[in-house]
């Protein structure tokens, strides 16, 4: 696993429990005490109803409040929530336990550019992730930026905003922007936390896959428990690279390092 990139989602389910979200933190001190290198996206939050709003600021009910129109692409205040609070707790979680991380949002150093997506996102199981309708998507990435900071071993965490080729602010789809992160670092692994669409005793809840054949049966699979958005967006990703795909249940503490390690501490 030495130097292995491993590019990680952290989906807002995570980030808004306390367990789940310190079993995350933990997970990614371990892979990089062996050696990985790792870079996080982070998901979206629903501003309203998110258990985050008391725990960040004292101001922050009084920014949301300044919020009128949620299906805005390039609210401003949106995007400074996200990157100023959301953004700055992860850091300062990861920085509690031992590891450099930094925070950075697509717009910074031109890292992304984005385009208007004609996918639509859409939540499945709670109202925790912003429903916008329609994100955009990453359409350019300067990877050195984020090669610079793995080589001084520090953590980047992404805000899911970037500018578009007329200087507009975008939130990018997170799946999407994985993936291209994850295709233009050549990562050895793609992690993606999902949501159980419905509960099985027979279905792998964490899947490692690097078969694309594999994977795009998944597609045509009527037993499958994983959005087909999300398995689409993984064909794509090891059409561009050859690594991993990790599927990993979101509700379970464990799931990272169970796929990771290939063991079942679930």
């Amino acid at each position: 696993m030495k130097n292995q990139a491993i590019v990680l989602k952290l989906p807002a389910t995570i980030i808004i429990d306390d367990k789940l979200f310190t079993a995350f933190i933990e997970s990614v001190r371990l892979l990089e005490m062996c050696g990985a290198k790792i870079y996080i996206v982070h998901d979206h939050i629903d501003l309203r109803s998110s258990s985050l709003v008391s725990q960040i600021d004292e101001n922050f009910s009084q920014k949301i409040s300044k919020i009128s129109d949620y299906s805005s692409l390039n609210n401003p205040i949106i995007m400074e929530i996200l990157s100023s609070y959301v953004n700055k707790l992860i850091v300062t979680k990861l920085s509690s336990i031992g590891c450099y991380a930094v925070g950075i949002s697509g717009k910074d150093a031109n890292l992304l550019q984005a385009k208007k997506s004609k996918l639509s996102y859409r939540k499945i199981v709670n109202h925790d992730v912003i429903n916008i309708g329609f994100l955009s998507e990453p359409i350019m990435i300067n990877p050195e930026i984020l090669l610079n900071f793995a080589d001084n071993n520090i953590i980047p965490v992404i805000a899911p905003f970037a500018s578009d080729d007329q200087e507009k602010t975008h939130l990018l789809n997170v799946n999407l922007t994985l993936a291209t992160i994850a295709s233009a670092l050549s990562a050895e692994h793609l992690i993606l936390p999902y949501e159980i669409l419905q509960v099985s005793e027979t279905f792998p809840y964490n899947i490692k896959i690097r078969d694309i054949n594999l994977l795009k049966s998944m597609l045509d699979d009527s037993n499958n428990f994983i959005e087909e958005a999300l398995i689409k967006i993984a064909v794509n990703a090891l059409e561009n690279n050859n690594g991993y795909v990790h599927f990993v249940n979101s509700e379970a503490p464990n799931s990272i390092l169970s796929t990771m390690f290939d063991i079942n501490i679930n």
